[in-house]
């Protein structure tokens, strides 16, 4: 799913209350005696089991009944602001004892020392070795600060139909592939008297935010980076990034993609065949009933000039340094991030953050199950196997700033606004001053 973030709150806010005094950020989960000895645990949370919000309450309901010493109150949030009251609460030392937060996590958090790493939680070496290796976008200074739910990759969605109909037996599997077989679409159609556009970038239509994704994709798969290895100097305006963003822009000065078009409302509707985005939209395609049953499928990122990467998302489970009760939050969270419960995230498409060869039998029946019995997951694997954790370590670092940025700059040098160099430059400008912040 996308990830909405504001520029709120800063590191310096977390870091001044927090930093003054342990108990000042201190939260309430701790014995109550009216509760037979229990711990109360506090978790905010936003409904990440897409399409059931329900589902939330429903698991922290059976965390609950499962146990003797601890009990977990939550509050749910909403997508719209829940990061930000979160924040807040977090400053102002009201806040959750574990909250969820985006894969990657915050640096906000992490510089102002807010976030307990997971040894302090009760987690082992054990443990954590169950993890896929993109579990270390959760690091900072070498320990684990978060326990990953679950990931998203960048896919790519297309309708068999219609790639059917134009001669296309199976989806394109490079750059120079995808654009032939977009255009080939796009054209044939039109003379057939119902244009189908042959391709839309997620984020260059009714959710901008979703550029942020398609184009750090993009730009990895044509070699380029973010930062600079030690994240201290932004880099998007190199070679690299002039090479996606020249292919990206190629789709509109031919004609192929439409400026304004919704990738996934024209892709429900037919009149998109082929897009990109976290494989969790899934939910949405699916959701498009008649329209879609039985008429798409999921395909690995068309291969760039240097390789096949996407950009990684997901969320992981983060508790507050300063509860009271570290061991009560540990126990909460090594429940609800679980092998076991993060198979039963599959639902809904979720990417499973273990090695299953590492996992339970009973937590690696249930993702067997999932993988063999929906031909979706085959390429989303895929798709996981060619990421690593360098993009999302990078993006850490001065990611709201360059947030806002790219979703302006990106949008106008691919529609052909500004020129390609200059639009790159303005998002180094930009996020080069919050780097220089950082330092």
């Amino acid at each position: 799913m996308a990830r909405p973030r504001r520029r709120l709150l800063l590191a310096a806010s977390l870091a001044t209350v927090c930093a003054i005094t342990a108990s000042a950020c201190s939260t309430s989960s701790s014995p109550d005696s009216s509760a037979g000895g229990r711990s109360t645990v506090e978790f905010w949370s936003m409904p990440f089991w897409i399409g059931q919000d329900s589902k939330v309450k429903e698991l922290v309901d059976e965390f609950n009944k499962s146990q003797d010493k601890v009990t977990v109150r939550l509050t749910q949030l909403e997508w719209k602001d829940g990061r930000e009251k979160i924040k807040q609460a977090v400053a102002a030392g009201t806040g959750p004892d574990v909250w969820l937060m985006n894969n990657g996590l915050e640096l906000q958090y992490l510089k102002a020392g807010s976030l307990a790493p997971l040894d302090s939680l009760g987690y082992t070496k054990e443990d954590t070795d169950k993890y896929l290796d993109l579990a270390k976008i959760d690091e900072y200074n070498g320990k684990l600060y978060g326990a990953p739910l679950y990931f998203d990759v960048d896919v790519m969605m297309y309708r068999t139909d219609i790639l059917k109909k134009y001669g296309f037996a199976k989806p394109p599997a490079t750059w120079e592939e995808l654009k032939s077989t977009a255009s080939t679409i796009t054209k044939r159609s039109a003379a057939d008297g119902h244009k189908v556009s042959g391709w839309q970038f997620k984020g260059m239509d009714d959710h901008l935010n979703a550029i942020n994704s398609t184009w750090e994709s993009f730009l990895c798969q044509a070699g380029g980076s973010l930062t600079s290895s030690d994240y201290t100097k932004s880099t998007q305006n190199s070679a690299a990034g002039k090479t996606a963003m020249k292919y990206m822009k190629a789709f509109y000065t031919d004609k192929i993609s439409p400026v304004g078009t919704s990738a996934l409302n024209g892709f429900i509707d037919g009149k998109v065949a082929m897009f990109p985005f976290f494989q969790s939209v899934i939910a949405d395609v699916q959701a498009g009933g008649e329209k879609t049953d039985g008429k798409w499928a999921v395909a690995p990122m068309p291969k760039g000039p240097a390789s096949g990467c996407s950009m990684v998302g997901g969320h992981s489970l983060v508790a507050n340094s300063h509860a009271k009760n570290l061991k009560a939050a540990g126990t909460f969270m090594k429940w609800l991030a679980s092998p076991e419960r993060s198979a039963q995230y599959m639902d809904f498409h979720a990417i499973f953050p273990y090695q299953p060869s590492k996992v339970s039998a009973e937590a690696k029946a249930a993702f067997d199950k999932h993988v063999n019995s929906d031909p979706s997951w085959k390429p989303i694997l895929e798709q996981l196997s060619r990421n690593s954790p360098d993009l999302v370590l990078q993006d850490r670092h001065a990611w709201d700033t360059r947030w806002e940025a790219q979703k302006a700059s990106i949008v106008a040098g691919v529609g052909g606004q500004v020129p390609v160099g200059e639009a790159l430059k303005s998002i180094d400008d930009q996020v080069g001053k919050a780097l220089d912040v950082e330092k």
